[in-house]
């Protein structure tokens, strides 16, 4: 017969093992070391396309970029892509023409299809820290909106900021007093790609290369 003082010990050692799986989880979602294994092997011979990458999301801490290479998403603060969804992924979703947009948080990315005639609708989710796609059957409200500048070149208020050696894209996203935007050599290599912070005050700028 179980004695009390052995039930006693059973209780906290079950104890014991509840709180070591939930602090395992809780480290193993936040420090998730698998980001090191994104594949960017086919970076290195792609080229840009007809049009930059743009900027869908942008904080102190990420990024999220789309272009011919699909969805990545950027840290910033690691200089590291710690996500991404390559187009042969997206395609088994249905998804052809991509249409994305990422929640105000920045930790979900909805896409879909684009019809190219108004008609685009998200049709899945994808959340950044667990890296799971699911279906949706509602479309997501109040979703985040880089904005969208004149075409650089033609553009009184952001050309100082710009060194036009580069390609330069025109969405950017406001992070307390600089803006983020992307450039690439003008060979249209991907492998070029940059993700550029600058401040408004001075023009003084970060570059993170990110790929």
């Amino acid at each position: 017969m179980i004695t009390q003082k052995q039930k006693n010990i059973i209780i906290a050692f079950i104890l014991v093992l509840i709180t070591v799986s939930i602090f395992t989880y809780y480290k193993y979602a936040n420090n998730d070391t698998s980001e090191l294994g994104v594949d960017l092997s086919d970076i290195e011979q792609m080229n840009i396309g007809s049009e930059m990458p743009q900027l869908l999301y942008g904080d102190n801490n990420s990024a999220v970029i789309q272009g011919t290479f699909g969805l990545v998403v950027y840290n910033i603060n690691d200089s590291i892509v710690t996500n991404r969804i390559s187009y042969e992924r997206l395609k088994s979703y249905g998804i052809s023409m991509l249409y994305a947009a990422v929640s105000q948080d920045g930790m979900t990315i909805y896409i879909g299809n684009d019809d190219m005639n108004g008609g685009s609708n998200f049709t899945h989710q994808y959340n950044i820290r667990t890296r799971v796609v699911k279906k949706i059957s509602q479309q997501p409200v109040n979703v985040f909106t880089p904005i969208r500048i004149k075409t650089p070149g033609y553009n009184e208020e952001y050309d100082k900021y710009f060194d036009f050696q580069y390609l330069i894209n025109d969405t950017i996203v406001e992070v307390d007093n600089s803006f983020i935007y992307l450039r690439a050599n003008l060979d249209w290599s991907m492998k070029s790609l940059q993700f550029i912070i600058c401040r408004y005050v001075d023009g003084v700028t970060k570059i993170h290369n990110v790929f």
